[in-house]
């Protein structure tokens, strides 16, 4: 009888910096992620435990209500699709599009080991 062992890595937290994206006219915004990385049957894995914004358009009081509502929302979308293909939000179509911008950049310096 043979037994077989399983090889399972030690996940590791790490924090990553998506692009800085301009939003056309209402400003930049980048995303930091919060992933765990585990290397799987040499494959590396990664899941995103939380997203930030530490730039994020407030150029005009109208990016700010629209980002301060659309963000939140997009931060959700990402958490369940664990990836950037994610819906557009309507009325935030700009702010989406570059959501998925940085967070694809974020998760490619994710995925390095």
């Amino acid at each position: 009888m043979h037994a077989l062992a399983a090889v399972r890595s030690k996940a590791v937290t790490k924090t990553v910096l998506g692009s800085t994206v301009v939003c056309h006219k209402w400003g930049n915004l980048q995303l930091q992620l919060k992933v765990t990385q585990s290397v799987v049957g040499g494959k590396v894995k990664v899941k995103i435990v939380d997203i930030t914004w530490p730039t994020w358009p407030q150029h005009t009081v109208r990016s700010v209500f629209i980002n301060e509502k659309a963000l939140p929302l997009l931060k959700q979308l990402a958490l369940e699709a664990q990836s950037a293909k994610i819906e557009t939000i309507s009325g935030a179509t700009d702010i989406t599009v570059s959501f998925k911008q940085s967070l694809a950049a974020a998760l490619v310096a994710a995925a390095k080991r």
